[in-house]
């Protein structure tokens, strides 16, 4: 497996592949196992190398994430950030996971493998950002810009179940 074909790795120039291959670690989740829950303390990322991560809120299913996919990339750039929601494995999974409060020191010993790693991530970010801003927009187009915000509020709530 071309471990560049993944997000947060397809940056990483040749250069710094034997390093990469040295920084990391792949680990297994069972079908039905919880890799975290909505509140716990985001404390590090994971990315999908092989199988099915379902992301859940309030009992629904949000997504399905794939091989290519990263969950908890949020706690690389923001330190007191928490799950937003609950990642349970619906297939058996292979991941690499590594923790937040890792990345400084690897920024120091490894800088552009870092710094490589983290435009990848931010990438993710930045696509997410995009989606819910569209969001947030069709549904202010779909309520009329003339209701109070707690009646934006409730048909928010109304649009997502």
């Amino acid at each position: 497996m071309e471990i560049r074909a993944f997000c947060p790795f397809r940056l990483v120039v040749d250069e710094d592949l034997d390093q990469l291959h040295r920084e990391i670690a792949t680990t297994v989740a069972a079908a039905g196992s919880t890799l975290f829950d909505e509140g716990d303390p985001a404390d590090g990322v994971a990315a999908i190398l092989e199988g099915t991560v379902e992301v859940i809120k309030d009992g629904r299913v949000l997504a399905a994430l794939g091989p290519g996919s990263v969950l908890g990339e949020l706690a690389v750039f923001v330190s007191s950030a928490a799950r937003t929601a609950t990642a349970r494995a619906s297939t058996p999974v292979q991941m690499v996971k590594w923790r937040a409060a890792d990345v400084p020191t690897r920024l120091t010993r490894h800088e552009r493998l870092a710094t490589a790693i983290v435009a990848d991530m931010a990438f993710v970010l930045a696509e997410r950002l995009e989606r819910r801003t569209q969001d947030v927009v069709s549904l202010l187009r779909a309520a009329g810009t003339r209701l109070p915000v707690s009646e934006l509020e409730r048909f928010r709530s109304r649009a997502v179940q």
